[in-house]
């Protein structure tokens, strides 16, 4: 037996299990990123301000977490996935400033007991992410990758399960080497067109149709994801503004909830309902303040439609 690999392991598994006992965060994968938030003093405000006012605080799991300078402020910006009252989980993105330990949470009351204005994540100083100082060695760093590497991708579970596999399969590791924690830097989504002015500007990646399952409501691209003539999608609609598109797409949203929750299907939206609140929200133009909104409202509804397809 390896002793060292073996020692080196019930480390690591201890480490995960105080920082999942003490800050109630149970990863998907080992992400060097998201361990590296962890330890970060602004993320442990924002988790804990988040979680202060959820329905269920002890169910958040949150992702994605980065440290944005603006405006002579700081903020921290993710998302929250986390139980509503009626037992059922929702997804929504949080931005949350420091300097007055406040959190923002775009869920329209769905898993908040109390709910704030959401104002979408601000742009950073010279379109870039505040940098995080790496306090670690490049040898260290290499570790983690490997680790990442060896273990596969979680589905889920508990963390004594995910504990498990990491205590299972990490004797591949080199031994005497330290786990810690990697530089977070998260970029966004963009579409085909030029980036407008806007929250959205400093985006990188295309959002195209292939990666619509990837796409984040708190990541808004700069452009639409082009759709091929004859989509569902692309039928002509009614002339709205960008407030009747919005409200109409959160009237579906409300309904399919109802819907879930009461068990009754004469309150759930139809298919050709939820096409339309699309048709209705790919109207509104880019550079409109409230394309980000649009876009959350755009990838719930696109979900919702998936879910009543399978």
């Amino acid at each position: 037996m390896n002793v060292r690999a073996l020692a080196m392991a019930a480390c690591i598994g201890a480490a995960f299990f105080a920082v999942g006992y003490v800050w109630n965060y149970q990863p998907d994968a080992i992400n060097p990123d998201e361990i590296w938030s962890m330890f970060q003093s602004e993320h442990r405000k924002a988790r804990a301000a988040v979680s202060r006012i959820l329905v269920e605080p002890h169910s958040a799991h949150f992702n994605g977490l980065r440290t944005v300078e603006a405006d002579k402020a700081t903020y921290v910006c993710g998302s929250v996935k986390a139980m509503k009252s009626g037992g059922q989980y929702a997804d929504a993105a949080f931005v949350y400033t420091v300097a007055i330990d406040l959190p923002r949470v775009d869920d329209d009351g769905r898993i908040t007991l109390q709910h704030s204005t959401y104002k979408p994540c601000p742009t950073a100083a010279g379109g870039k992410i505040a940098e995080q100082q790496t306090l670690v060695s490049p040898g260290a760093l290499s570790v983690i990758k490997t680790v990442e590497k060896i273990i596969p991708k979680s589905s889920g579970g508990t963390m004594e399960q995910q504990l498990g596999q990491l205590a299972g399969q990490t004797a591949a590791v080199a031994p005497g080497s330290a786990v810690a924690a990697g530089s977070a830097v998260l970029s966004g989504s963009t579409g085909a067109g030029s980036a407008p002015a806007g929250q959205h500007s400093s985006s990188r990646v295309e959002a195209t149709r292939e990666s619509e399952l990837t796409w984040r409501a708190d990541q808004p691209p700069a452009a639409w994801p082009a759709f091929p003539s004859g989509h569902s999608v692309t039928k002509s609609t009614p002339k709205r503004t960008a407030a009747e598109a919005l409200a109409f797409a959160k009237d579906i949203e409300a309904r399919w909830e109802q819907s879930k929750s009461s068990g009754i299907p004469t309150k759930r939206p139809s298919p050709e309902e939820i096409k339309e609140a699309c048709r209705a929200l790919l109207t509104i133009d880019p550079a409109d303040k409230e394309y980000p909104r649009a876009w959350a409202a755009f990838v719930r509804l696109r979900k919702i439609d998936r879910e009543m397809a399978a």
